[in-house]
């Protein structure tokens, strides 16, 4: 399994700087989620370790190599990104755009082989968009053209998956498919899976890494148990909450106070010894 670092990163666009000493690891073979405020710099850092932002201090370390040494080609090979809101060409199948997540095994002079065909398949089977392959994207519905992109990078067959909010504009049945249809992915293939996302219970729900992001920086990273906290959504998202045991998945489930509509919190008793 790969291993993918992050150490002292600095980056931004033009003068604004976004992240500062940013450093953080991805655990290898497990889904990673990272949250935070609005602009606090979840999709800069992605867009770093993808190599598509090119940071102006610090590295991002593939298996000990920095992404900038990797060769575009092996990099998309071991890779996959998935952005936010991604724009199809217009009038391209279901089919033809999972190709397209085989380009990099492409070389100059190496042709479309049986193996190719194989990994469409694989992908499109593993997405349940084989009976919709010869549709085209624009005629799709949200969850479905999300599965579809899903796909491509599926096919591709890297050990890492990045995600850009991927349930983002989907309803909540098919943010469930989504994640699920990761979750299978992590466990039949091993896939180290970095995805940014807004619901903090889904996060905590479906990631086994979280990575809470504040002002460019990592506040808080580690099971969604030790980060997801009363405390931490407090300081990352000037919320205060309630955090408590989800009772479908047992993991820690944020439930936001407000101003209005909101019991007082359960009296605290002392418990004589």
């Amino acid at each position: 399994m790969s291993t993918l670092h992050v150490a002292a990163l600095e980056a931004g666009y033009g003068t604004r700087k976004i992240l500062t000493g940013l450093d953080v690891t991805v655990p290898p073979g497990a889904i990673s989620a990272i949250v935070g405020a609005n602009a606090c710099g979840k999709s800069t850092l992605l867009r770093c370790l993808a190599r598509l932002l090119r940071p102006s201090a610090g590295q991002v370390v593939l298996d000990g190599r920095s992404v900038r040494d990797i060769p575009t080609r092996e990099l998309a090979r071991r890779m996959g990104l998935l952005p936010q809101s991604p724009i199809a060409p217009d009038g391209i199948t279901v089919a033809d755009l999972v190709s397209h997540g085989r380009h990099p095994h492409q070389g100059i002079l190496s042709r479309w082989t049986g193996a190719d065909d194989k990994a469409i398949a694989a992908a499109l089977e593993a997405t349940r968009t084989t009976d919709i392959a010869e549709r085209e994207i624009d005629q799709l519905s949200g969850g479905q053209r999300q599965r579809v992109w899903i796909a491509m990078a599926l096919a591709q067959q890297t050990d890492i998956l990045l995600l850009d909010e991927p349930t983002t504009f989907l309803d909540i049945a098919h943010q469930v498919e989504i994640l699920d249809l990761l979750v299978d992915l992590n466990q039949a293939r091993g896939t180290t899976i970095v995805m940014v996302l807004h619901d903090l219970n889904l996060a905590a729900r479906y990631a086994d890494h979280l990575i809470a992001m504040r002002g460019g920086t990592v506040h808080a990273a580690g099971t969604p148990d030790t980060v997801l906290t009363e405390r931490m959504v407090q300081e990352v998202f000037g919320v205060a909450c309630r955090v408590m045991p989800d009772p479908t998945s047992g993991q820690p489930m944020m439930l936001p106070v407000g101003r209005h509509r909101a019991s007082p919190a359960p009296e605290r008793r002392e418990v004589a010894s």
